[in-house]
């Protein structure tokens, strides 16, 4: 399996990349999303996309993934 990335934009307005593999959850905060991600000790996240637009990224890199396994 692939370790597939989303880009986001930090709630200060700097890129990054999350490795889709790590995200424990997310919840919506109004302005922002807020991400949990677990990697050898629990971080979090406040990014600007919204709450609908995070999910449908991390759906799209699963779908990805296992169609890329399948093939």
């Amino acid at each position: 399996m692939s370790n597939p990335f989303i880009n986001l934009t930090t709630d200060r307005g700097s890129s990054m990349q999350i490795n889709v593999n790590h995200i424990v959850g997310i919840q919506d905060q109004a302005a922002f999303t807020y991400i949990l991600l677990n990697n050898t000790g629990v971080n979090t996240v406040h990014v600007k996309e919204n709450y609908v637009k995070v999910a449908k990224m991390i759906a799209k890199a699963f779908i990805q993934t296992t169609n890329q396994e399948l093939t």
